[in-house]
């Protein structure tokens, strides 16, 4: 008897830590939704909205990785802004 009740509260525990990592957003986007102007909102798992197309980010950093930054400070830090479009990525200086 005692074993069960040790498993079911252990079970309880495992599953509400369960729900609970599930229900929190996480605090680094991996994708983005992209505009043809540069401007980006996180991607929240529903469709872009109009005028926006799902991508990593914005600019191209100097060591490769893409990421999300306004475009002044995509240019201040060396990067090229990358846009996402459906045919590829299109390079703007």
């Amino acid at each position: 008897m005692r074993l069960v009740a040790g498993l079911t509260s252990c079970l309880m525990l495992i599953l509400a830590n369960a729900s609970q990592t599930k229900a929190q957003a996480p605090s680094d986007p991996q994708a983005y939704c992209v505009s043809s102007s540069a401007d980006f909102y996180p991607y929240a798992g529903e469709p872009c909205k109009r005028g926006y197309q799902l991508g990593s980010g914005n600019c191209r950093k100097a060591d490769g990785r893409t990421v999300a930054v306004p475009r002044e400070q995509c240019v201040a830090m060396g990067g090229t802004i990358e846009l996402p479009f459906e045919t590829g990525r299109e390079r703007q200086r």
